[in-house]
């Protein structure tokens, strides 16, 4: 029986341990999890839980090696410190631990978004025009130069999802924006401000990644990558309004599978693009917004087009042959929140006795939908 070990990871994991559960092999799991916050939904889905330390870097590894050997991992699905536990790969291989993750090299590639953008330019992809702000003046130069192609936006150069994604805006608010939809943005001059302030005050200050607005639709595409940089499964998920869609984007595939090929971004990651026509396109391309050299949040919903990514990622990692694997796209669904019960003992305080008849009946937090 395969023990897999979360480390500390996102609550929509819960559903790929699930789906480890379901293997189309048949074979049992032993499920451990770790996190540092005792209501993580994950944990309710793991046969065995305990707390994390609050440390990083070599201190984390040097734990997370002690934890694998002590508890006869067989497979780490890293999160916390992805890009230093792969750093010691052999450390862990030594005990008997393989791991789902590329090298560390290749993680730390495209978790800076702008290195990330250079390499994909390197091979011949689309990306937007960029820049890389620390300072108002920046920013403000950055906002006049990509302004001329409509709507301009930031993100933080390192960052998870959409966290810090806003629409830069010069206009002052209406009255329409305090009674409608919440949308994403900020004042240009207050960020100056707040920048000025940062450096004023000595503050480190993350760099920012400044691009137009691209306006067409986004895939995000689910890969499953043998250690060789072999792509053998790539499904694009799509929307349109409340429906999500899953699909075969042929040309937002071929970004995945280019840069999977060249920088070996083995297992499990996620490539997001978004169509634009830029000011030279003759039609609208698949311009690269991010590489996550992880599992995304929404991984769990491809297991409507009947394969199950997870858990042939953990037979690449054991060294296993994997079946043929055949998406069945054009499946719609949509997605609505879900309880996850937590007990009344926190998950720590069950420690490692929690057991499959103790675990919760609902372990997800997101519920998949077929559409209609």
């Amino acid at each position: 029986m395969p023990r897999i070990w979360f480390n500390h990871t996102y609550a929509t994991n819960s559903h790929v341990i699930a789906m480890l559960r379901e293997n189309p092999s048949g074979r049992p799991v032993h499920v451990i999890g770790t996190h540092t916050d005792p209501d993580s939904p994950v944990l309710r889905a793991c046969d065995e839980v305990f707390a994390e330390p609050e440390a990083s870097g070599a201190d984390y590894v040097a734990w997370a090696l002690d934890f694998a050997r002590t508890h006869r991992v067989d497979v780490l699905v890293p999160r916390l410190g992805m890009a230093e536990l792969a750093d010691a790969r052999t450390e862990f291989a030594a005990i008997g631990t393989a791991m789902t993750a590329p090298d560390g090299d290749t993680v730390r590639l495209f978790e800076n978004k702008a290195s990330a953008y250079r390499a994909a330019t390197a091979l011949g992809l689309p990306v937007p025009p960029y820049r890389v702000v620390t300072d108002s003046a920046g920013l403000r130069v950055a906002h006049a130069e990509l302004g001329a192609l409509g709507l301009v936006c930031i993100k933080p150069i390192r960052g998870v999802g959409g966290a810090g994604f806003r629409i830069l805006s010069t206009d002052a608010p209406t009255l329409a924006e305090f009674s409608g939809q919440v949308h994403p943005k900020a004042d240009l001059d207050r960020l100056c401000v707040a920048l000025d302030t940062a450096h004023r005050d000595g503050r480190v200050v993350t760099p920012i990644l400044v691009t137009p607005f691209l306006t067409g639709p986004e895939i995000s595409v689910d890969c499953l990558v043998d250690r060789d940089g072999t792509t053998l499964a790539a499904i694009g998920r799509g929307r349109s309004r409340r429906r999500r869609l899953l699909i075969d984007d042929r040309p937002a595939r071929d970004v995945a599978e280019t840069l999977n090929r060249v920088h070996r971004v083995a297992y499990l990651s996620n490539t997001q693009v978004r169509y634009w026509r830029g000011p030279h396109d003759e039609a609208p391309l698949p311009y690269l917004l991010e590489v996550n050299t992880r599992i995304s949040g929404g991984l769990f919903q491809t297991a409507l087009t009947g394969v199950n990514l997870p858990w042939a990622a953990v037979q690449i990692a054991l060294g296993e042959p994997v079946a043929p694997l055949a998406p069945r796209y054009g499946g719609a669904f949509t997605t609505v929140d879900s309880l996850v019960p937590l007990g009344e003992a926190a998950p720590q305080q069950r420690g490692a006795a929690q057991t499959e008849q103790s675990r919760a009946p609902e372990t997800t937090r997101r519920v998949r939908t077929l559409g209609h």
